[in-house]
């Protein structure tokens, strides 16, 4: 095996922040420039420091040489990482409290990595009308956010094996598996890009003067999060230089299968929890 597809299933909020913006929100979100998905870099730094522990000896193989080290001989890892992309959006619904939302270039890219080219070829050759929806047995109007779509049951059978695959591979928890398997719902590219910039968690946040019990002057600011229960996936595939690591790979694999890191900022406050799983490729 020369490459891991692991998935990210959100235990709380995500903040991967792009730094201050002068927009409404001053601290934005990283998302991709072409299609205004989100997306996490620093996948790699996140890893080392949640299992640099348990990997003891392995670290510096797996991930190379600390960044500014100051050895004589530097050398890189054996594993090379993507940035996490985005997979599953949830979304309220007033018929099912709340719905996963994906798009077919989303799906696309999370099966292209998995190498299963029968599910990209029917994923790209299904046709979504404007304001439609997919689903695996909702029909009629179905309200996202304030968006409203008209769904459609999909009838050859992709979706409900998208919905399988994914729920078998995200949350270690049953309710949600199950919950999956009949909630996630497919809209055009560009109606995922709009629900995405729509649907974010805005929330403001100010900083106490502890003498005099108010706020602080200009400590008001608005921070942009993903919410609960999103879905992101990353690639981790061999380098060249991994020769015959084999067993340096497989470790890696068992010690992240399942578990759950804080990834992004704001730990103390409770961001940042996700539930890591990885997915078995074809």
């Amino acid at each position: 095996m020369d490459r891991l597809v692991v998935t990210m299933y959100a235990e709380s909020q995500l903040h991967a922040g792009k730094g201050m913006d002068i927009g409404i929100v001053d601290l934005p979100i990283q998302r991709e420039r072409t299609t205004g998905f989100p997306i996490i870099q620093g996948v790699k730094g996140s890893l080392r420091a949640n299992f640099r522990a348990e990997l003891g000896n392995l670290e510096t193989k797996i991930f190379g040489s600390e960044p500014g080290s100051e050895e004589k001989e530097t050398f890189p890892g054996i594993v090379a990482f993507s940035e996490a992309k985005i997979l599953l959006f949830p979304v309220r619904s007033m018929d099912r409290l709340f719905v996963w939302v994906t798009s077919p270039l989303a799906l696309i890219r999370f099966f292209n990595a998995l190498g299963d080219k029968s599910l990209v070829d029917m994923i790209q050759n299904e046709n979504i009308s404007e304001n439609e929806a997919l689903t695996v047995d909702i029909e009629g109007k179905l309200w996202l956010e304030e968006v409203e779509v008209n769904a459609r049951k999909e009838t050859k059978g992709w979706l409900h094996q998208v919905a399988t695959k994914i729920s078998q591979n995200v949350s270690t928890v049953e309710y949600l598996k199950k919950k999956m398997l009949k909630d996630i719902v497919v809209v055009r590219d560009e109606q995922f890009s709009k629900i995405l910039e729509i649907a974010t968690e805005v929330v403001p946040r100010i900083s106490i003067d502890r003498e005099r019990k108010t706020v602080k002057k200009g400590a008001l600011w608005y921070e942009e999060y993903l919410p609960q229960d999103t879905v992101m996936y990353f690639v981790a595939r061999k380098t060249a230089y991994a020769n015959k690591e084999e067993e340096a790979f497989q470790k890696f694999k068992e010690v992240i299968d399942g578990r759950i890191i804080t990834i992004g900022g704001k730990e103390t406050v409770g961001k940042g929890l996700v539930c890591l799983k990885v997915v078995n490729v074809q």
